[in-house]
């Protein structure tokens, strides 16, 4: 039998993550923290290790989210960060709504992803993981590498004098 007691890290916050409150089945769980943070666990050869943490938000984009989902009582809103074209993480938003058992996940100026048969967040971030990679091979032409963000210097060849033509 698999080892379900005791701490398996620290969130953030600095409280231990444990499966007092797990939800899920199989080698991967959901582990609420009492700050709001959910961590997905799975078991592998050394025991149950932290992969993600997904991180509550008080408020959303509106844009691109379904109105219906928006304004279910109990959607709960999150966000990963998320390497969507080469190493920068962006941050991906997940709604999620436990009595329609659905996700819609957005990340960057991509449309929404919507997701039935959802049970816990971290699912809804596992199914829209596998759905990237599958699809960002086929996708890779289209999209454009990020810009560059901050005020780093530019690098341009030195400016020669301009001779003037009398």
């Amino acid at each position: 039998m698999q080892h379900l007691h005791g701490p398996v890290g620290f969130c953030e916050c600095g409280r231990p993550v444990e499966f007092r409150h797990a939800s899920g089945s199989g080698a991967h769980r959901e582990i609420a923290c009492e700050c709001g943070c959910r961590h997905d666990v799975e078991y592998g050869q050394d025991g149950w290790v932290a992969v993600a943490r997904l991180t509550p938000e008080r408020s959303l984009p509106l844009s691109g989210f379904s109105i219906p989902l928006r304004q279910t009582p109990d959607a709960e809103r999150f966000r990963f960060p998320f390497p969507l074209h080469g190493d920068a993480e962006l941050p991906v938003h997940v709604l999620f709504s436990r009595s329609e058992g659905c996700a819609e996940v957005k990340a960057a100026d991509l449309k929404v992803f919507r997701m039935d048969g959802v049970r816990l967040p971290t699912d809804a971030r596992r199914r829209w993981i596998a759905w990237w990679r599958e699809r960002r091979p086929a996708l890779g032409s289209f999209l454009p590498p990020p810009r560059r963000i901050g005020r780093l210097p530019v690098p341009r060849a030195p400016r020669r004098p301009s001779l003037a033509v009398r």
